[in-house]
């Protein structure tokens, strides 16, 4: 890889943060490696879906209207970098668990900040009510799909590699930090083992996913109602997510696994197998906005955190955002800069 070759990057985590901000790198034509410790869990849980509402208050996501075109480019230049399919064009389908919820879509739909993104689905894309209950209806949000967060990991790998990429599939040595690197810390919750930057105020929340096989059900986009049941490939769907914030280590339940099996039954009916059971730690910050900056005093560590639920959709636009703050001085949105923490 050509490019500025003075002052070297150097990428510490492999997960989502890690992986997107690489690509930013080799696009300006930096040279950069990357830590692996091989132990990133949660980029690797993902469903890896791209939601520009917020079900809850049936509200646009955060910054939705920046950051959904700025994904849908990057990830899209990705996959002809790669000459690999990485996004798959679901639609997410909401199932209304009331007739208020139902009203609340139709009157959210005819407003022009919500058009682009609120519909109501034509009846032959609805799933088969045999196996899928919503006697209150359907509505049907427009995005791009969703991201294989393990292709995208992995292809990105192979392809950094036969350019010559210096990748250490290895824990990262704070104490070998110097004045000659420039170190982007994207270590998802592998950050509480920073000296640098541990003291920032995360709120690391445990889920966990199922991986389910069923030949009834022949839906290839997304079910969400107090969950997501996501089409894979084949007759294999995801399921989930649980939020628990007491657990403290990826591992999976027995408790997480039957509510997981609890909420696809209130609205589900169809015979599956459970083929995966998996778990991770979401690096979730506080106040639900993403970690980015240069640490006060050591002015060449810099943090890419805290991208939590919504990563996929938001890793591009500040990732970009980022490096042109480190390099070119343009200042970062005041909610995503690490200084909120330390006025």
């Amino acid at each position: 890889m050509e490019g500025n070759r003075e002052n070297k990057n150097v990428i510490i985590g492999w997960g989502l943060a890690g992986a997107v901000l690489s690509w930013q790198l080799y696009f300006e034509n930096r040279t950069f490696s990357v830590f692996d410790s091989l132990s990133n869990h949660t980029t690797r849980v993902a469903a890896g879906m791209v939601n520009p509402i917020v079900f809850k208050r049936l509200t646009k996501s955060w910054n939705a209207d920046l950051l959904l075109p700025a994904a849908q480019k990057f990830y899209t230049r990705i996959e002809q970098e790669l000459s690999v399919k990485l996004i798959s064009h679901k639609s997410i389908y909401r199932v209304f668990a009331s007739i208020e919820e139902e009203n609340n879509w139709n009157s959210k739909e005819g407003d022009d900040r919500f058009s682009a993104y609120l519909t109501t689905p034509n009846k032959e894309e609805l799933p088969d009510e045999k196996f899928v209950n919503y006697p209150f209806g359907i509505g049907k949000v427009n995005t791009f799909g969703n991201l294989d967060t393990n292709k995208f990991l992995d292809a990105s790998k192979a392809f950094f590699l036969e350019k010559g990429l210096e990748f250490y599939d290895e824990v990262f040595d704070y104490n070998t930090i110097n004045d000659s690197a420039r170190f982007f810390f994207c270590e998802g919750m592998g950050v509480k083992q920073n000296p640098l930057f541990s003291d920032l105020p995360f709120k690391p929340t445990h889920g966990e996913t199922l991986m389910i096989e069923t030949s009834d059900l022949k839906f290839l986009h997304t079910l969400n109602r107090n969950m997501f049941l996501t089409h894979v490939e084949g007759n294999k769907y995801n399921v989930g997510a649980t939020y628990n914030w007491e657990l403290d280590k990826p591992i999976t339940t027995e408790e997480g696994k039957q509510n997981l099996v609890e909420r696809l039954a209130a609205f589900t009916n169809f015979d599956y197998k459970i083929v995966a059971h998996l778990a991770g730690i979401r690096p979730n910050v506080k106040d639900r906005r993403p970690l980015l900056g240069i640490h006060s005093t050591q002015k060449n560590a810099i943090v890419f955190n805290g991208l939590g639920a919504k990563g996929v959709m938001i890793a591009p636009y500040y990732a970009n955002q980022l490096l042109n703050h480190v390099f070119n001085d343009d200042a970062l949105d005041p909610e995503v800069n690490i200084e909120r923490f330390h006025n």
